[in-house]
């Protein structure tokens, strides 16, 4: 698998979206609290870029 930059924003466009961890980046510990916090940003951030 390689690897490549691109704006958030633009990998969220689009209908039936899915991340892969692997397993070798799955060490940090997510409660449910961190989570929810980057859901909320992450919601934030489309709101400001898309106007919705």
């Amino acid at each position: 698998m390689k690897g490549s930059e691109t704006k958030l924003i633009k990998y969220m466009e689009g209908a039936d979206k899915r991340s892969v961890i692997l397993v070798y980046q799955r060490n940090y510990d997510w409660k449910i609290e961190n989570c929810k916090q980057l859901f909320d940003d992450l919601i934030k951030i489309m709101r400001k870029t898309c106007h919705c």
